[in-house]
Formats: C-alpha cells, structure tokens, sequence
C-alpha cells in the first residue's frame, strides 16, 4: 500500500475544477503515440496479480530496450489499456492505486520544494486542461490548500532552499506573474518590461550580468520562421501536424512574409486584442510551472529570454493559422499552444535546442 503523506500546495484556483474526462479527449495525449516508463512501485502491483488477471496484465506490458525500463504494449499507436471511451480500464476495474505515477498525475506538474511545500499546474497538452486555463474568464490565480499524495516520487525537486532564499525565487516568481498580467500594457510591452526588470535583478545576484550580449526586440516574420524550422529540424519532428505547419510556412514565404508593422497589426487586431486573456493566461500559466526565472541554467536575463522566444515561435504559428487559414481564433489559439507545450514538454531534446538555437540567435 502507498503512504499517504501530506503536503502544502499552492496552485492556480483552476485546478479544483480538473477532473480526467476521456469523452472530450478520448485519451488522445495521455495514452496516444508518446510511450511512458513504468516506475518500480507500479510495476510490482502488475507482477503481484496473480490469475488469469495476472496474465492478462503482463500481457500489456513491453521492455524498452532505449529507456532500459518496462512501458505499455501500444496497438495503433495508443496503449492498450485504453477503452473506446476514451478511459483506462486499468482504472475501471482497480482503481487509481493501479495506475502509474505518470497516468495517475498528468497532466499535473508538481514541483516540490523544502518543508513539503509544493506547487502545481497543469499543462495546456491535456485539452481539458487547455479549457481551463486558456477558456478562463478570469485571470489566473494561485491558492493554497493543504493536500494529501501517494506520489511524492512523481514530484519533481524544486532545489536547495539556501539557493532559492538567495535568489528570492518565490517573489520573483510572484513579480514575473504580476508584469505578464499588467492590463495597462501589451502583450509584448509586458514582455520587455519583463525583460528588463529581470536583467536588473542579475546586478544583485551571484552571478552578475550577461545582458551586454543578450537582448531581445520582437522578431520580424522572416526570423520567426527561421528559428521554426531550426527547432522542428533540432527536435526531428516529422509528424503529420508539424509537416502542415512547415508547407505552410513555405506558402508563407513564396507569397510574401508581412512586414514586422504588418504582422503586429494582424496579431492586434485578430489575436491580441479580442483574445488577450487567453494568451495571458497561458503565458502566466507557462511561467508559473515551470518555475521562471529559474527553468533553465542561467541568468534571470537568459531564463527571460528562453521564455520570450517561445512568444516567439506561438505568434509565428499563429500567424500561419490566420494566413489563408478558416479556423476560428480561440480554436487557432489552443492548437498552437498545444502544439508548442507538447514539444516543449515531450520532446527530450526540446529545451537543448531551444537554449542552442537562443544561445546562436542571442535574442
């Protein structure tokens, strides 16, 4: 039996409203085309039935010679635990005791900090999760509760609390939040204040600055479709929905890139403007979990710009969704940032060439 254990959780007011609904997704992230690696405590519970149920569950279970670890049989690319109606059998018939850390937690991301202290969010790839985080009427919120989990090995270490204190994560993770939901500004003005506040702090911390080299003004088209092709290529995907975006990328170009005025005009009237909550709510979303200024080995500064350049890549994508495009905005706004957040998140190499490419592009 798993022990419970109890926690401090602070998290967005959203995620009370989550609950697993595989009649709106059919299972279609979670248990489809991405394989997960079953960790040691499930993978005891499978080789502990006994019986025909026994057999049938081993049954659905794979070494993986790559990950050096057991996953799931999958039969047209998804798993096959996986009923027609979108839910896990597994789940059905044991209950969620029986299921992995993975399937039991996602698409919650938890970061546990000193002190049983954790945060959590969920990620925008789950489209039940995407409805609640980009459809909010609102903007988002943090609340603290005090919860109780089975699965602390799932949580992932935040880091060492003298670091954090010295590096006063906590409240610029707080400030950033506060800049990136600052009404009286743009999207992209919050960006650069965001930008500039954070390069400031570096001043004051152990490291010092690295802003001489590193500075970022919104792209023009032209470079946001370079830097597209240059991450699609760094992160080998060859996938049908990717290959779309890239020929349309291509008809983009063959036709003409908008000027920089051009593209900002489009964005503001079509994007910005009528949907700017969404965006928002993504971005805070995004900087919240995966703990900005601190996701990535770095500056303030640098961790700024890993964040803007994926502004960056979504407003290009965007663009392509609205150029010669019939899909409605919000719909448009939810499959780029799906998009985005699905190679960011299940893409290994994904934050590798991000920062390489961020590293040769300088901003």
């Amino acid at each position: 039996m798993m022990k419970q254990a109890e926690y401090t959780c602070i998290e967005p007011t959203y995620l009370e409203h989550f609950f697993c609904d595989g009649s709106k997704c059919g299972g279609s992230i979670c248990c489809y085309g991405w394989q997960q690696i079953l960790d040691e405590e499930a993978l005891c519970r499978y080789r502990s039935l006994s019986g025909e149920e026994g057999e049938n569950m081993r049954s659905g279970l794979v070494y993986l010679e790559e990950a050096r670890g057991f996953g799931f049989v999958h039969e047209h690319d998804h798993c096959v635990f996986l009923r027609e109606d979108g839910l896990c059998s597994l789940q059905k018939k044991y209950g969620a005791e029986m299921l992995t850390d993975v399937c039991a937690e996602y698409p919650r991301k938890t970061r546990l900090f000193p002190q049983s202290v954790v945060e959590r969010a969920l990620c925008v790839t789950c489209p039940v999760a995407a409805e609640l985080i980009l459809q909010n009427a609102e903007p988002i919120s943090l609340v603290q509760r005090r919860i109780t989990s089975t699965r602390r090995n799932y949580f992932q270490p935040a880091g060492d609390a003298e670091v954090l204190a010295e590096l006063n994560f906590f409240d610029w993770q707080s400030r950033g939040m506060e800049i990136l939901q600052s009404h009286n500004l743009s999207l992209p003005e919050r960006l650069e204040l965001l930008l500039s506040e954070l390069a400031g702090a570096d001043a004051h911390l152990p490291w010092g600055s690295d802003t001489d080299t590193l500075f970022w003004q919104p792209w023009n088209v032209k470079k946001q479709a370079e830097f597209f092709r240059a991450f699609v290529a760094g992160i080998e995907d060859n996938t049908a929905e990717t290959g779309r975006y890239l020929s349309k990328a291509l008809a983009f170009e063959q036709d003409g890139f908008m000027t920089t005025a051009e593209a900002r005009e489009v964005l503001q009237e079509n994007v910005w403007q009528p949907y700017g909550l969404m965006l928002e709510n993504y971005l805070v979303n995004e900087w919240f979990k995966e703990l900005y200024p601190c996701a990535v080995l770095g500056t303030f500064a640098y961790n700024g710009l890993y964040f803007v350049i994926q502004w960056e890549l979504w407003q290009f994508l965007l663009l392509l969704e609205l150029w010669n495009g019939d899909k409605k905005i919000p719909q448009a706004i939810r499959d780029t940032a799906r998009w985005l957040a699905s190679r960011l998140n299940h893409y290994t190499e994904a934050r590798s060439v991000l920062v390489e490419l961020l590293r040769a592009n300088k901003g």
